[in-house]
């Protein structure tokens, strides 16, 4: 298994199966700041454990074998020194030793003198490295695989908000789907899990996500962009506009699946679990290396899921996710990903469309009849190449592509006066969505008198090309209570009319952007961003409606270490965003809005507090038009009018604050408001579905007196928010709490691991949205064991 030291960044281009040979001089500027001197302090003791703090405290790149380091001891290291310096303390008498290469790494291998007589060791890319965001670590990530262009880096020497979530947490609380995940997390509102396709509509900042991006680069829309949780190594949530890094949408912030590669040991590991009711599923995971030096990988994850939720909604599913990476020359590096993805549901929750008075409705009943249903076939490939072929040039590129075919029967309820409610059942064809995404940028590295550059130039495009055939009418019931509701009859269905609707939505994008390092404390990082957008529509989708606007997008970032440990910064950047496509119950239905342009401002601070637990914290300001309901009678208009403003703090920490204890918790605190409406009875008004107030805690404790068991728990606060822009329908605020227990051993020498989680331990009755009641109370587990 190679590794990677907390505090370095990730390697994505191929190296040479002998590391030796890769080590080079280093540009001048870089052997300058090699030769900073640093005070360390840093006891004898395992040599793993010294290494990752090492790495941290000197942020560089620090690379190399597990197993090099496995078993080893160090004397430590204590005053101050340069780099190189430091890491020749600390490998005394390890038959090790730290040399840099052409990539602007330090690369761990085997000191020369004994090099002969064991195996070389290879340098290999981000997915072969000690996995960061372990729990032994805390769930502390100190590395990010990319933001935008701006290719790898330090989490903490970003200047904007982000949280990541490794794939350990993920699997250490059952999530089933990102909704528990984005729960938890103190940057994002609970989500609801669409129906239609099961990706997330995430709300951060009070703005809603609908476009994910995967491995970096964005879709154009969220529509058929199916995602499953065994595919995804961690998730990284940027916190604020991303017009600059990712091109159009994405006002609030930004949400990047970065999914599983191969690793470089062979991984052989069988889960088999319960989601909830009698979801019982199994999961294999299976990687590792086609030759002995390591230069060819593989990964494999299955999944099947079947069984009824806590609700008793019939779940069935499939995900099959196939990974090869090789290192094509020693400067080369390449890889193909695909998933495939079948997801059946039946009897979905109902959507609550008109509520008179916003009652809490018991959420552990089910509803609907079975027949109420989603289906989803998804094919999703994904490639990526990078190129170092010297250490001034980087080439950086890849390409995405999905095929999805959806349909959906849903229930959609108005409520009565008398409390009853009238059901609309829609049924949809087969929705046919591709999604295409690439990228291609240029890293070039050189020095102006004393100052460094990274500059990049690149491309990026995305383009959701949709195809739905024309939807059958409505059927409308009469009157029912909740309770009868399940029991009704699925309507008869005509046959569907031959005509449909499309609609094409791409994003283009030409960026330059520049890494300014001035000196150890100051730096700076400015970009612009030639952004279009493109959307036509036909039927359904904009009635004949089309346009093409452009506009150039800035960022400008400022950072300063005022200590080594600490980083403050300053930002600024705008984005492009598509206008709506007005929906079927509005008087103006099928109008395409114009295109938005929104504005961001940050001032933010990160502190190391120990080289595991990490604290952030930002004052933001984000301006948008805004878009919104009139309440029109008869028919309202859905319109453009006025600007939507958020103001608001988020506090951030993650890690360990003892060895016992991990805790994952912040808030965010908002002042939301609309102002300059052309309606003065919206100004002063919050936006929708937008929670001013959230505090979320997430904690770990392992019981030093029963080695390998740990108790989990949660506690999340989502305050009240609105469904309506004249504010008249408010949805009430509520707490949430989850507990479990985790207990690691070894049966037979091979590892196991049992996880147990109760999600909404108290049964708590509350609304995700104005349409989606909340998650029930729901017993999850599992077992976890090599092979």
């Amino acid at each position: 298994m190679q590794l990677i030291f907390a505090g370095s960044l990730l390697i994505a281009a191929g190296g040479s199966t002998d590391t030796r040979a890769q080590t080079t001089a280093a540009p001048a500027t870089e052997q300058v700041q090699a030769a900073t001197m640093r005070r360390y302090d840093i006891p004898a003791g395992p040599l793993s454990n010294a290494l990752t703090q090492f790495s941290t405290e000197a942020g560089i790149f620090l690379v190399g074998a597990i197993e090099l380091a496995q078993d080893k001891t160090t004397p430590g290291v204590r005053g101050t020194f340069s780099a190189q310096a430091a890491l020749n303390a600390l490998l005394t008498g390890t038959g090790l030793e730290a040399k840099r290469n052409a990539q602007r790494q330090y690369v761990l291998q085997l000191a020369t003198s004994e090099a002969g007589t064991l195996p070389l060791m290879t340098v290999s890319t981000s997915a072969d490295f000690l996995k960061q965001g372990t729990a032994e670590e805390g769930y502390r990530v100190s590395n990010i695989s990319g933001i935008g262009l701006w290719g790898e880096r330090s989490l903490r020497d970003i200047p904007y908000s982000m949280s990541v979530v490794p794939s350990d947490l993920i699997e250490n609380v059952n999530a089933q789907n990102m909704g528990q995940i984005f729960k938890m997390n103190p940057l994002t509102q609970e989500p609801n899990i669409q129906n239609h396709n099961g990706v997330p509509l995430v709300t951060i900042r009070g703005f809603q996500s609908s476009n994910p991006i995967y491995d970096g680069i964005p879709m154009a829309a969220g529509n058929g962009s199916a995602v499953s949780v065994i595919e995804i190594d961690r998730v990284e949530i940027l916190g604020g506009t991303s017009g600059f890094l990712y091109g159009g949408g994405r006002v609030g912030g930004a949400i990047n699946y970065v999914t599983k590669s191969p690793t470089h040991v062979p991984l052989r590991r069988l889960t088999f679990g319960n989601y909830g009711g009698t979801q019982f599923y199994g999961h294999a995971d299976i990687s590792g290396k086609f030759d002995e030096r390591g230069r060819f990988g593989y990964r494999a994850n299955l999944l099947y899921q079947g069984g009824d939720t806590a609700i008793g909604e019939p779940v069935n599913q499939k995900v099959a996710n196939i990974v090869l990476d090789g290192h094509l020359t020693d400067t080369l590096y390449a890889d193909v990903k695909y998933t495939y993805n079948d997801y059946r549901k039946d009897a979905i929750q109902p959507l609550f469309n008109n509520i008179g008075e916003r009652t809490a409705i018991d959420t552990s009943k089910r509803y609907s009849p079975k027949w109420a249903s989603n289906d989803l076939e998804s094919h999703k490939a994904y490639t990526s190449l990078r190129w170092d072929p010297s250490k001034y040039f980087t080439l950086r590129s890849a390409f995405f592509y999905q095929n999805t075919h959806a349909k959906t029967i849903q229930i959609n309820l108005d409520e009565q006066v008398d409390g009853t409610f009238i059901p609309r059942i829609g049924k949809g064809a087969w929705d046919k969505y591709e999604n295409y995404g690439g990228y291609i940028y240029l890293d070039t590295h050189f020095s102006t008198f004393a100052i460094d550059h990274k500059l990049t130039f690149g491309y990026s495009s995305t383009v959701l090309d949709q195809v739905s055939p024309e939807g059958l009418p409505d059927k409308f019931g009469t009157n029912l209570s909740l309770s009868e509701l399940k029991n009704i009859s699925e309507p008869v269905w005509e046959e569907p009319p031959g005509t449909g609707s499309t609609y094409l939505g791409r994003y283009n994008n030409i960026l330059i952007g520049d890494n300014i390092i001035f000196n150890d404390q100051w730096s700076a990082m400015v970009g612009l961003n030639y952004a279009t957008t493109i959307n036509r529509g036909t039927g359904w989708y904009g009635n004949g409606s089309k346009y093409d606007k452009s506009a150039l997008t800035p960022t400008v970032s400022l950072l300063y270490k005022p200590i080594e440990d600490v980083t403050t910064y300053v930002s600024y950047m705008e984005a492009l965003e598509q206008g709506t496509i007005v929906g079927n119950t509005y008087a103006n239905r099928r109008e395409m809005l114009p295109p938005l342009v929104s504005k961001q401002y940050e001032a933010g601070l990160k502190y190391d507090i120990n080289p595991n637990l990490l604290l952030s914290t930002a004052l933001f300001r984000i301006e948008k038009a805004n878009q919104y309901s009139d309440n029109a009678r008869p028919i309202p208009s859905y319109v453009q009018d006025g600007l939507q403003v958020h103001n608001g703090v988020e506090l951030l920490l993650t890690g360990k604050i003892t060895d016992n204890l991990t805790i994952m918790g912040g808030g965010t605190l908002m002042d939301l408001s609309v102002e300059k409406s052309n309606n003065p009875a919206l100004e002063g008004k919050k936006p929708t579905n937008a929670a001013s107030r959230m505090g979320k805690i997430y904690a770990e404790y392992a019981l030093p007196w029963i080695p390998g068991l740990s108790l989990t728990g949660g506690i999340y606060y989502t305050s009240e928010k609105y469904a309506n822009a004249a504010n008249t329908d408010k949805i009430p605020s509520y707490t949430l709490y989850d507990i479990g227990a985790r207990y690691s051993t070894r049966v037979l020498d091979k590892a196991l691991t049992v996880r147990l989680n109760v999600i909404n331990l108290t049964g708590k009755d509350y609304w995700q949205s104005a349409t989606y009641l909340g998650v029930p109370r729901t017993v999850a587990f599992s077992v976890s064991t090599m092979f």
